[in-house]
């Protein structure tokens, strides 16, 4: 089988859900990675076309259609709601973005995507959806646990969440928290402005993983609205495979039942129980984390949901 997969930019959207998946799938299928798209593409028989969100080309739904009429199957890979909350950052851009996103849901053969609660809402554009979760690879430098542990708390992430991490704002009495994934650009210093941390700069998808070892208790703040609840679970993903525990919104999509989860319903009163810890317990909870990643969300066991979709 000869599949496509679309992707223009090493984004952490599209390393986790295309080209890290489908590397580890090249045993199985001959994949090519598609920075960008063309009608070159209409001569080259791939079987399967996979690419997150929308497809970079004007007249998306008449490509798509050229690709099945050729008889390629077409899958689009969908990892948040379309609709952003006003606040969001990307909320203005978004209303170019969201009928591309409505069409290429519509008119691919299949949706891929995290999980039920973000699927329900696709039904409503595609009815033959599948939830494909996310997941890591432990074998990748990146992702291997802590050597040695202190008393740090911090969060790793991108400017998307500024308003998330302004939740935790007064919480901060005692301690400086470690923020991790600073750029020099206009919203992250509007966050440094307004929140004393300590922050580290960004790394790229390949090593960003990296940045979990500047602290040792995680923390995943979320603004509570149906935008955020369909966001997926990759936070304890992230700190669980680092052998860290974490503290998270009580909300979709922190579901998950695990040693080393802490719900959160008021950040001052979780932050003071995070910094009453002891290195041991810390250790003890991150590490009772970190197997719980690794027996539910290896990306060898997720592939085969792929594989099992590719038949």
């Amino acid at each position: 089988m000869k599949i496509a997969i679309v992707s223009s930019k090493n984004t952490g959207v599209d390393y986790h859900r295309l080209i890290r998946p489908f590397a580890l799938l090249q045993d199985h299928y001959e994949v090519i990675r598609c920075e960008g798209v063309s009608e070159e593409m209409f001569y080259h028989n791939f079987d399967v076309v996979v690419f997150s969100r929308l497809l970079p080309v004007t007249e998306q739904k008449r490509f798509i259609r050229d690709l099945q009429k050729r008889g390629t199957y077409v899958i689009c890979d969908v990892d948040d709601y379309w609709v952003l909350p006003t606040n969001h950052i990307g909320y203005k851009s978004s209303k170019y973005y969201k009928p591309l996103m409505i069409d290429a849901m519509m008119y691919a053969d299949e949706v891929w995507t995290t999980h039920e609660k973000l699927g329900k809402l696709i039904e409503s554009v595609n009815a033959n959806w599948y939830v494909i979760p996310n997941a890591l690879d432990p074998n990748e430098p990146q992702w291997q646990p802590k050597e040695s542990y202190g008393t740090k708390i911090g969060w790793a992430g991108g400017i998307t969440h500024f308003h998330d991490l302004m939740l935790t704002k007064d919480a901060w009495v005692e301690v400086v928290p470690v923020i991790c994934g600073f750029r020099k650009e206009k919203e992250w210093i509007k966050l440094a402005d307004n929140f004393r941390a300590e922050y580290i700069e960004s790394l790229d998808v390949e090593n960003y993983g990296l940045l979990y070892n500047n602290f040792d208790i995680a923390i995943a703040p979320l603004e509570r609205n149906i935008f955020t609840q369909c966001k997926s679970n990759l936070k304890i993903l992230e700190a669980g495979i680092k052998g860290l525990p974490i503290f998270v919104e009580n909300q979709h999509p922190y579901t998950d039942e695990s040693e080393g989860i802490y719900r959160v319903d008021c950040w001052t009163s979780s932050i003071k129980e995070a910094m009453a810890m002891e290195k041991e317990e810390i250790k003890e909870r991150g590490l009772a984390l970190r197997r719980f990643v690794l027996d539910n969300y290896d990306i060898r066991f997720v592939n085969q949901l792929r594989k099992e979709r590719l038949l």
